[in-house]
């Protein structure tokens, strides 16, 4: 007995094997940071380097109550300690805040899409989180950054 194979569908079966395989392999170009560096007007203000995080004052991010922060740039760093911008297509930068009721970002800022200011609704504790998004996921992940909200009384 003799099978036939349909050209059609051996050419859509190859077609979808080759998509399925070529989906978002490691092999395509994808970013490999380590960790992030979160910088207003050319100032660390924090960074995470592979487990480590960092502030340039005391143990959070401040952000007055009823305010916004300058405008802050992320940059990635590479295994190497390079700080970069992704500069390739179809990659954005993503976040997530613990409490939005406290805090609230403002995304993209002037300075394009790798950059926001941070608005204090209310004072209270939070985190942000940043993702570097790319194909329908999250190429990486930082940790948690904290972020206090002060009353602007206490300045």
């Amino acid at each position: 007995m003799t099978h036939k194979i349909s050209l059609p569908i051996l050419f859509f079966t190859l077609a979808g094997t080759l998509f399925f395989l070529g989906g978002c392999s490691s092999d395509h170009g994808h970013y490999s940071p380590i960790g992030v560096v979160l910088s207003a007007d050319g100032n660390m203000i924090a960074a995470q380097e592979a487990e480590t995080v960092t502030y340039a004052t005391g143990d959070a991010i401040y952000v007055p109550a009823g305010s916004s922060t300058e405008t802050i740039t992320i940059q990635f760093l590479d295994d190497d300690g390079t700080h970069f911008t992704p500069q390739r297509s179809g990659y954005e930068l993503r976040y997530t805040v613990g409490n939005t009721d406290v805090l609230s970002v403002t995304h993209p800022a002037d300075d394009g899409p790798w950059s926001f200011r941070l608005d204090g609704i209310q004072p209270g504790s939070t985190t942000i989180q940043f993702d570097l998004w790319h194909g329908g996921h999250a190429d990486f992940t930082s940790h948690a950054f904290q972020v206090e909200v002060e009353d602007a009384a206490l300045d």
